[in-house]
C-alpha cells in the first residue's frame, strides 16, 4: 500500500508528497519499537510474549520488511532531490586554504620567478619602493 501511495505521490516536492515520504520513513521505527506488542498474540502459552526469544525468526524478517521499507523511503528522498548526494551539496562544509603570496608567479614557461617573487615581497618593500609587472615605480 506505501508502494503505491508513493507512486501516486509524484517526484516533486509538494506538501502530499512529502507526507507521505515523512510517513514512509517514520513508520519503520514506530514498527520495530512496538514489534513484541504485535507479536504478543501469536507467541506460545508457554513463553513470554514480549521476550526477544519468542519468535526470532519471525521478528528477523518483520525488522528486514520494515528496513526495505526504510530504504524505499531513502531512495524517494533522493530520487526527489532532498537527499545531499552531490558534491555541489556540500559546499557549505568546504574550507578553502591559504591564498598563497606567490601564486602564478613562480613559474612562467618554465622560468622560475621565485627569485623574482622575494624582491617583490619582501625585498624592495622594506627599501621603501614598490615593484609591479616588471616596472620600477617610486
Amino acid at each position: 500500500m506505501q508502494a503505491f501511495m508513493l507512486y501516486m505521490s509524484g517526484g516533486g516536492v509538494q506538501i502530499f508528497s512529502m507526507g507521505i515520504v515523512f510517513m514512509l520513513l517514520l513508520t519503520p521505527f514506530k514498527n520495530v519499537a512496538g514489534m513484541n506488542a504485535a507479536f504478543a498474540p501469536f507467541a506460545p502459552a508457554s513463553s513470554n510474549p514480549t521476550s526477544w526469544d519468542t519468535l526470532p525468526l519471525q521478528k528477523l524478517v518483520y525488522v528486514a520488511c520494515n528496513l526495505l521499507t526504510l530504504s524505499v523511503g531513502l531512495w524517494k528522498c533522493r530520487s526527489m532531490g532532498l537527499l545531499p548526494t552531490g558534491t555541489g551539496d556540500w559546499l557549505a562544509f568546504e574550507t578553502r586554504g591559504q591564498k598563497s603570496r606567490f601564486n602564478k608567479l613562480h613559474s612562467v614557461s618554465g622560468v622560475c620567478l621565485l627569485p623574482r617573487c622575494l624582491a617583490m615581497h619582501y625585498i624592495l618593500p622594506k627599501v621603501g619602493r614598490t615593484y609591479i609587472l616588471g616596472t620600477n615605480s617610486a
